[in-house]
């Protein structure tokens, strides 16, 4: 079960970070001395080493005792040194100041009843962490002492503890835990003959070593059955993953030939089809199409002088148009006129300058941002009513299906320790789901829209065009934000016919007061201690931690 919990958390805060710890550092060595005395007390010296970068007050240490026992006489030092020791219910600080450096600190605590006497053996069950701990530590080492050198009862260790114990001849219990990680539980447990703690009060006149080797033995028998289940389920991952991978390419090469196949028709059919797309579709609809759903201030003014090109609006002067008539196409326009005549204008005449002066006004900013919104809104509404993409039922039906049946995997691998296959079973997961969500192939259509537009975003064959296909493609590269119309228009890119050239100057004017009104509108708008219950045995733990 090692690790299992911290790879939930690393997930967690993958994707859901919460906040950056003021305080930088690591736990390099940590070095635990317990030393059981006679009246069944145990004394207890840590030595922890610290390595900061930044600036630090100190450092924490949480001490949860267990039940009907207490943590008494904690003070810490370096050096030889007495440093300051704060309290907080089971939070102790230990303040020691610097910046960019490494320290030692000796922290003595004692254990009162930390030895349970029972008629055979007396036995130091403790856990001196546990899950609530915030902290890794690199290296821990901890060391329990008898009273006097006597033969070891019993010795071993839970979860981070399980399999590190080695024995002295003078009876010393050493657990060289090395790395631990955060939000671990790892407690140790030693018995020695109850002679040893003759001065200790008796928990119970019951034998007990009988109870504690049976207890190691079952332990010993779950692990063991866990292994061989998680080696079963291991390879369980690699067919039931493999299988998942070869759906995944299935789905990819259906992809592939669908598109191929669609790309041929269209090719064909283009053969006979040049010029600006004449399909009943507005400006708008079509930069939102093959823009992914995006139109930016850029859209607004090709917008604009598509209504010119209509004749719903007429060019006074380049700063100055008139509302002919508000008989639209589409209600995205309707309410761009009504916007532009009606709210920013208070009349049938519009003044580039009148947009500035009302995004200027701080009164305006959020309105600003709502019918801009609700513009974009309504072209979406328009784009919805074509049928340019296929549903493709079948395969998205198949990669539904292969996400459900995948998600719970992502939670039973972890719990055989299969981390790898986890993270293997999320990228599945995230594929499947992704693809059921967002398949929608282009149809003949849809795919002819794009392959005819797409030559406008990166050239300007289209000046070769009929002179009918000329201005609506000029607009939408202007809407597409594929012409700089802020730079000085060049006399020599001028037609001898000159009328995508007035849409081009005209354009210039209206994308800079849009652009200054958008910029004037756009809203611009470590400490590690718990206290309380541990989850460790009879409610104990602890953590580490700095400030």
């Amino acid at each position: 079960m090692k690790k299992r919990l911290g790879a939930f958390l690393f997930i967690l805060l993958v994707f859901f970070p919460t906040q950056a710890f003021a305080v930088e550092f690591t736990i390099a060595d940590t070095d635990i001395h317990a030393k059981l005395l006679s009246d069944g007390n145990v004394e207890v010296k840590e030595t922890h080493t610290y390595k900061f970068d930044g600036e630090f007050n100190g450092i924490t240490r949480t001490l949860i005792p267990k039940e009907k026992s207490a943590i008494t006489n904690v003070h810490a030092s370096e050096n030889g040194t007495e440093l300051p020791v704060e309290q907080e219910e089971n939070l102790y600080k230990i303040h020691r100041s610097g910046s960019d450096e490494s320290i030692t600190i000796e922290l003595f605590y004692t254990i009162q009843n930390g030895v349970e006497v029972f008629e055979d053996v007396g036995q130091f069950y403790w856990p001196f962490f546990d899950e609530s701990n915030e902290s890794s530590y690199q290296n821990m080492t901890i060391t329990i002492e008898p009273p006097e050198p006597a033969d070891i009862k019993a010795a071993y260790g839970f979860d981070a503890a399980y399999e590190t114990v080695s024995t002295t001849e003078d009876g010393k219990v050493v657990f060289h835990l090395g790395t631990v990680d955060s939000g671990e539980n790892g407690d140790i447990r030693a018995a020695y003959d109850a002679a040893l703690f003759s001065n200790a009060p008796v928990k119970s006149f019951e034998p007990m070593l009988e109870e504690i080797q049976a207890d190691k033995k079952q332990m010993d028998e779950i692990i063991a059955a866990r292994a061989e289940t998680s080696e079963r389920w291991g390879n369980f991952a690699l067919y039931f993953s493999a299988a998942l991978f070869i759906l995944v390419l299935t789905l990819l090469i259906s992809a592939a030939r669908k598109r191929s196949e669609t790309g041929r028709e269209v090719d064909r059919r283009r053969r006979s089809v040049s010029g600006f797309p004449k399909e009943k579709m507005s400006l708008p609809a079509m930069m939102s199409f093959t823009n992914h759903g995006h139109l930016p201030t850029s859209a607004l003014t090709a917008s604009l002088l598509d209504l010119v090109l209509k004749g719903n609006i007429e060019k006074v002067t380049e700063e100055e148009f008139k509302l002919v008539h508000r008989d639209t196409d589409y209600k995205h326009e309707h309410r761009l006129i009504t916007w532009l005549f009606d709210e920013i204008a208070s009349s049938d005449t519009l003044h580039l300058e009148d947009v500035e002066t009302y995004a200027e006004d701080k009164s305006n900013h959020e309105k600003y941002q709502l019918r801009i919104n609700a513009w974009k809104e309504e072209v979406k509404q328009e784009l919805q009513q074509y049928t340019l993409v296929e549903n493709a039922p079948v395969p998205r039906f198949t990669a539904a299906i292969a996400a459900l049946v995948t998600l719970p995997f992502i939670f039973l691998f972890p719990y055989y320790d299969l981390f790898l296959w986890m993270f293997v079973s999320i990228s599945l997961f995230l594929f499947f789901t992704g693809f059921s969500i967002a398949y929608r192939p282009l149809n003949e259509k849809g795919r002819m829209i794009k392959e005819q537009l797409y030559p406008i975003k990166i050239s300007d064959d289209w000046k070769s065009w009929e002179e009918e296909d000329q201005v609506p493609a000029l607009l939408y590269q202007i809407g597409m934000g594929k012409r700089d119309l802020l730079k000085t228009t060049s006399p020599s890119l001028a037609p001898s016919n000159g009328d995508w050239m007035m849409f081009l100057i005209l354009g210039a004017s209206i994308q800079e007061s849009f652009q200054s009104a958008d910029k004037h509108a756009t809203v611009s708008a470590s400490s590690g201690g718990v206290s309380g219950g541990g989850a460790g045995v009879g409610g104990g733990g602890g953590g580490s931690g700095a400030f």
